[in-house]
Protein backbone atom coordinates (compact mmCIF):
# COMPACT_ATOMS: atom_id res chain seq x y z
CA UNK A 1 0.00 0.00 0.00
CA UNK A 2 1.35 3.95 -0.87
CA UNK A 3 1.17 6.00 2.45
CA UNK A 4 0.49 9.44 2.36
CA UNK A 5 1.01 11.73 5.53
CA UNK A 6 -1.53 14.25 5.89
CA UNK A 7 -1.18 17.73 8.29
CA UNK A 8 -4.80 18.07 9.54
CA UNK A 9 -6.48 18.50 12.93
CA UNK A 10 -9.19 15.87 12.91
CA UNK A 11 -10.56 14.70 15.88
CA UNK A 12 -7.26 15.49 18.35
CA UNK A 13 -4.65 14.05 15.54
CA UNK A 14 -2.47 16.92 14.19
CA UNK A 15 -0.58 14.20 11.67
CA UNK A 16 -2.95 11.57 9.57
CA UNK A 17 -1.77 8.19 7.70
CA UNK A 18 -3.68 8.01 4.60
CA UNK A 19 -2.97 4.15 3.01
CA UNK A 20 -4.09 3.78 -0.62
CA UNK A 21 -5.11 0.30 -1.36
CA UNK A 22 -5.98 -1.65 -4.49
CA UNK A 23 -9.75 -2.34 -4.84
CA UNK A 24 -9.28 -5.73 -4.48
CA UNK A 25 -7.36 -5.30 -1.11
CA UNK A 26 -9.67 -2.86 -0.13
CA UNK A 27 -12.78 -4.98 -0.63
CA UNK A 28 -11.70 -8.23 1.10
CA UNK A 29 -9.90 -6.37 4.14
CA UNK A 30 -13.28 -4.58 5.16
CA UNK A 31 -15.54 -8.04 4.80
CA UNK A 32 -15.62 -7.86 8.51
CA UNK A 33 -15.61 -4.04 9.09
CA UNK A 34 -18.92 -2.76 10.94
CA UNK A 35 -18.91 0.16 10.08
CA UNK A 36 -17.46 1.97 13.27
CA UNK A 37 -14.70 4.02 13.06
CA UNK A 38 -13.50 1.66 15.74
CA UNK A 39 -13.72 -1.59 13.74
CA UNK A 40 -14.08 -4.58 15.40
CA UNK A 41 -16.38 -2.60 18.15
CA UNK A 42 -13.60 -1.28 19.75
CA UNK A 43 -13.81 0.86 22.49
CA UNK A 44 -13.10 4.11 21.27
CA UNK A 45 -9.53 5.54 23.65
CA UNK A 46 -8.35 2.04 23.36
CA UNK A 47 -4.54 2.62 22.95
CA UNK A 48 -3.42 -0.24 21.77
CA UNK A 49 -4.76 -0.77 18.76
CA UNK A 50 -3.72 1.98 15.78
CA UNK A 51 -6.89 4.64 15.56
CA UNK A 52 -9.16 4.33 12.58
CA UNK A 53 -10.21 7.89 11.52
CA UNK A 54 -12.18 6.96 8.14
CA UNK A 55 -12.68 5.37 4.75
CA UNK A 56 -12.88 5.96 1.33
CA UNK A 57 -14.38 3.19 -1.46
CA UNK A 58 -15.50 5.70 -4.22
CA UNK A 59 -13.71 4.80 -6.78
CA UNK A 60 -11.10 6.10 -7.98
CA UNK A 61 -10.19 6.44 -4.46
CA UNK A 62 -9.55 3.55 -2.26
CA UNK A 63 -8.02 4.47 1.28
CA UNK A 64 -7.55 4.13 4.85
CA UNK A 65 -7.32 7.28 6.89
CA UNK A 66 -5.22 6.46 10.85
CA UNK A 67 -3.29 8.16 13.41
CA UNK A 68 0.01 8.99 12.15
CA UNK A 69 2.60 6.86 14.10
CA UNK A 70 5.88 8.69 13.23
CA UNK A 71 8.76 6.28 14.39
CA UNK A 72 7.14 3.93 11.37
CA UNK A 73 6.95 0.16 12.62
CA UNK A 74 8.53 -2.00 14.93
CA UNK A 75 10.71 -3.90 12.18
CA UNK A 76 12.31 -0.30 11.45
CA UNK A 77 13.34 0.43 14.27
CA UNK A 78 15.19 -3.13 14.48
CA UNK A 79 16.92 -3.06 11.66
CA UNK A 80 18.48 0.26 13.21
CA UNK A 81 19.59 -1.94 15.99
CA UNK A 82 22.52 -3.76 16.62
CA UNK A 83 21.82 -7.49 17.07
CA UNK A 84 21.12 -8.53 20.71
CA UNK A 85 21.49 -4.68 21.60
CA UNK A 86 17.81 -4.22 23.27
CA UNK A 87 17.67 -3.68 26.46
CA UNK A 88 15.57 -5.93 29.08
CA UNK A 89 13.47 -3.00 30.18
CA UNK A 90 12.69 -2.21 26.30
CA UNK A 91 12.15 -5.81 25.89
CA UNK A 92 9.75 -5.90 28.59
CA UNK A 93 7.99 -2.58 28.13
CA UNK A 94 7.25 -3.51 23.79
CA UNK A 95 6.26 -7.18 24.90
CA UNK A 96 3.66 -5.83 27.01
CA UNK A 97 2.74 -2.96 24.66
CA UNK A 98 1.92 -6.08 22.18
CA UNK A 99 0.71 -8.58 24.14
CA UNK A 100 -1.85 -6.28 25.82
CA UNK A 101 -3.68 -5.29 22.78
CA UNK A 102 -3.59 -8.98 21.49
CA UNK A 103 -5.30 -9.75 24.70
CA UNK A 104 -7.56 -7.39 24.33
CA UNK A 105 -8.30 -8.14 20.54
CA UNK A 106 -8.93 -12.09 21.58
CA UNK A 107 -10.88 -11.13 24.62
CA UNK A 108 -13.51 -9.55 21.47
CA UNK A 109 -13.20 -13.10 19.85
CA UNK A 110 -10.92 -11.69 17.12
CA UNK A 111 -7.90 -13.14 15.39
CA UNK A 112 -5.64 -10.88 14.18
CA UNK A 113 -3.53 -13.95 11.61
CA UNK A 114 -0.76 -11.56 10.11
CA UNK A 115 1.17 -10.25 13.83
CA UNK A 116 4.61 -9.38 12.55
CA UNK A 117 6.95 -6.77 13.07
CA UNK A 118 5.83 -4.90 10.36
CA UNK A 119 2.19 -4.57 11.48
CA UNK A 120 3.39 -3.25 14.78
CA UNK A 121 3.89 0.43 15.21
CA UNK A 122 5.72 2.96 17.33
CA UNK A 123 4.43 6.77 18.12
CA UNK A 124 6.70 9.45 19.38
CA UNK A 125 6.38 7.95 23.12
CA UNK A 126 8.16 4.91 21.40
CA UNK A 127 5.17 3.01 22.63
CA UNK A 128 3.56 -0.01 20.71
CA UNK A 129 0.03 -0.29 18.74
CA UNK A 130 -1.28 -3.03 16.75
CA UNK A 131 -2.02 -2.19 13.16
CA UNK A 132 -3.38 -3.74 10.22
CA UNK A 133 -6.45 -5.77 10.52
CA UNK A 134 -6.94 -6.37 6.89
CA UNK A 135 -6.60 -10.18 7.40
CA UNK A 136 -8.62 -10.39 10.47
CA UNK A 137 -11.20 -12.07 11.10
CA UNK A 138 -14.08 -13.11 13.91
CA UNK A 139 -12.50 -16.45 15.48
CA UNK A 140 -16.05 -17.92 14.72
CA UNK A 141 -15.22 -17.53 11.01
CA UNK A 142 -11.77 -19.40 10.56
CA UNK A 143 -13.51 -22.29 8.88
CA UNK A 144 -14.86 -19.81 5.98
CA UNK A 145 -11.16 -18.95 5.87
CA UNK A 146 -10.08 -20.19 2.03
CA UNK A 147 -5.86 -20.42 1.36
CA UNK A 148 -3.32 -18.96 3.62
CA UNK A 149 -3.18 -15.87 5.45
CA UNK A 150 -0.62 -13.62 7.04
CA UNK A 151 3.17 -13.58 6.24
CA UNK A 152 5.64 -17.14 6.30
CA UNK A 153 8.42 -15.92 8.38
CA UNK A 154 5.59 -15.38 11.76
CA UNK A 155 2.77 -18.09 10.60
CA UNK A 156 2.06 -20.77 12.80
CA UNK A 157 2.55 -24.18 11.03
CA UNK A 158 -1.47 -25.06 10.74
CA UNK A 159 -1.89 -22.16 8.84
CA UNK A 160 0.75 -22.63 6.51
CA UNK A 161 -0.45 -26.30 6.08
CA UNK A 162 -4.02 -24.84 6.01
CA UNK A 163 -5.69 -27.07 8.73
CA UNK A 164 -8.42 -26.02 11.00
CA UNK A 165 -6.51 -23.62 13.59
CA UNK A 166 -7.80 -21.29 16.46
CA UNK A 167 -6.86 -18.12 17.74
CA UNK A 168 -3.12 -19.60 19.02
CA UNK A 169 -1.71 -18.48 15.59
CA UNK A 170 -1.40 -15.41 16.93
CA UNK A 171 0.58 -16.52 19.77
CA UNK A 172 2.81 -18.38 17.92
CA UNK A 173 3.12 -14.92 15.94
CA UNK A 174 3.78 -13.34 18.98
CA UNK A 175 6.61 -16.17 19.99
CA UNK A 176 8.42 -14.66 16.62
CA UNK A 177 8.21 -10.81 17.84
CA UNK A 178 9.63 -11.66 20.85
CA UNK A 179 12.57 -13.29 19.09
CA UNK A 180 12.66 -10.41 17.78
CA UNK A 181 13.09 -8.30 19.95
CA UNK A 182 15.57 -10.63 21.59
CA UNK A 183 17.95 -10.64 18.89
CA UNK A 184 16.58 -7.66 16.79
CA UNK A 185 17.01 -9.83 13.89
CA UNK A 186 14.72 -10.96 10.94
CA UNK A 187 13.35 -14.14 11.56
CA UNK A 188 14.95 -16.68 8.87
CA UNK A 189 17.21 -14.34 7.77
CA UNK A 190 18.65 -15.65 4.41
CA UNK A 191 15.53 -18.13 3.86
CA UNK A 192 12.84 -17.28 1.03
CA UNK A 193 9.13 -17.59 2.30
CA UNK A 194 8.49 -20.96 0.13
CA UNK A 195 11.67 -22.41 2.13
CA UNK A 196 10.48 -20.98 5.88
CA UNK A 197 7.13 -22.31 5.21
CA UNK A 198 8.95 -25.65 4.55
CA UNK A 199 10.92 -25.54 7.29
CA UNK A 200 8.53 -24.70 9.93
CA UNK A 201 5.72 -26.71 9.21
CA UNK A 202 7.44 -29.80 7.55
CA UNK A 203 10.86 -29.75 9.67
CA UNK A 204 9.33 -27.96 12.68
CA UNK A 205 12.22 -25.45 12.47
CA UNK A 206 12.62 -22.13 14.86
CA UNK A 207 14.96 -19.43 14.44
CA UNK A 208 17.58 -20.65 16.85
CA UNK A 209 17.59 -18.97 20.46
CA UNK A 210 20.57 -17.01 21.31
CA UNK A 211 22.51 -18.07 23.82
CA UNK A 212 22.47 -14.14 25.36
CA UNK A 213 18.65 -14.59 25.55
CA UNK A 214 17.41 -14.44 29.49
CA UNK A 215 15.90 -18.22 30.11
CA UNK A 216 12.81 -16.91 31.22
CA UNK A 217 11.88 -15.17 28.12
CA UNK A 218 13.66 -17.96 26.01
CA UNK A 219 11.11 -20.35 27.81
CA UNK A 220 8.42 -17.93 26.69
CA UNK A 221 8.70 -18.13 23.44
CA UNK A 222 9.30 -22.04 22.96
CA UNK A 223 6.06 -22.04 24.73
CA UNK A 224 4.49 -19.58 22.51
CA UNK A 225 6.00 -21.29 19.12
CA UNK A 226 5.66 -24.91 20.60
CA UNK A 227 4.71 -27.19 17.40
CA UNK A 228 1.21 -28.16 19.12
CA UNK A 229 -0.97 -25.27 19.24
CA UNK A 230 -2.41 -26.79 22.31
CA UNK A 231 0.33 -26.06 24.31
CA UNK A 232 0.38 -21.99 23.41
CA UNK A 233 -0.62 -19.88 26.62
CA UNK A 234 -3.35 -17.29 26.09
CA UNK A 235 -2.40 -13.70 26.03
CA UNK A 236 -3.93 -13.14 29.43
CA UNK A 237 -1.23 -15.68 30.63
CA UNK A 238 1.65 -13.92 28.76
CA UNK A 239 1.02 -10.45 29.97
CA UNK A 240 0.54 -12.01 33.28
CA UNK A 241 4.49 -13.28 32.83
CA UNK A 242 5.31 -10.27 31.45
CA UNK A 243 4.14 -7.90 34.40
CA UNK A 244 5.86 -10.16 37.01
CA UNK A 245 8.89 -10.32 34.39
CA UNK A 246 8.84 -6.19 34.45
CA UNK A 247 8.49 -5.95 38.16
CA UNK A 248 11.14 -8.40 38.73
CA UNK A 249 13.63 -6.24 36.93
CA UNK A 250 12.52 -2.89 37.83
CA UNK A 251 12.84 -4.55 41.54
CA UNK A 252 16.90 -5.53 40.10
CA UNK A 253 15.93 -9.27 40.92
CA UNK A 254 16.57 -12.43 38.19
CA UNK A 255 14.17 -13.56 36.54
CA UNK A 256 13.38 -17.92 36.78
CA UNK A 257 13.26 -20.34 34.58
CA UNK A 258 9.47 -21.12 34.24
CA UNK A 259 6.81 -19.19 36.32
CA UNK A 260 8.47 -15.83 36.14
CA UNK A 261 8.63 -15.46 39.56
CA UNK A 262 11.47 -14.70 42.03
CA UNK A 263 12.98 -17.77 43.86
CA UNK A 264 13.49 -17.45 47.39
CA UNK A 265 16.99 -17.42 47.72
CA UNK A 266 16.72 -14.28 45.02
CA UNK A 267 14.31 -12.67 47.30
CA UNK A 268 17.09 -13.23 50.95
CA UNK A 269 19.85 -11.59 48.74
CA UNK A 270 17.76 -8.83 47.97
CA UNK A 271 16.50 -8.28 51.37
CA UNK A 272 20.06 -9.01 52.73
CA UNK A 273 21.72 -5.90 50.44
CA UNK A 274 18.65 -3.60 51.97
CA UNK A 275 19.42 -4.85 55.50
CA UNK A 276 23.40 -4.03 54.82
CA UNK A 277 22.38 -0.92 53.22
CA UNK A 278 20.17 0.36 56.38
CA UNK A 279 22.81 -0.66 58.82
CA UNK A 280 19.97 -3.44 59.82
CA UNK A 281 21.61 -6.89 61.82
CA UNK A 282 18.72 -9.24 60.53
CA UNK A 283 19.52 -12.91 60.20
CA UNK A 284 17.68 -14.39 57.68
CA UNK A 285 17.05 -17.73 55.92
CA UNK A 286 14.79 -20.15 53.82
CA UNK A 287 12.98 -22.89 55.46
CA UNK A 288 12.66 -26.09 53.67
Amino acid sequence: MERMVAEQWIEGYSRLACDMVPICSFCYSHGGYNGDKNGYNLPAGTDVFISFIAACKKPPVYCIITEYMSQGTLRMYLNKKEPYSLSTETILRLALDISRGMEYLHSQGVIHRDLKSNNLLLNDEMRVKVADFGTSCLETQTQESKGNMGTYRWMAPEMIKEKPYTRKVDVYSFGIVLWELTTALLPFQGMTPVQVAFAVSEKNERPPMPPSCLPALAHLIKHCWAANPAKHPDFSAIVSDLEKYDECVKEGLPLTLHSGLVSGKAILERFSQDCQVNNNDVKISLVP
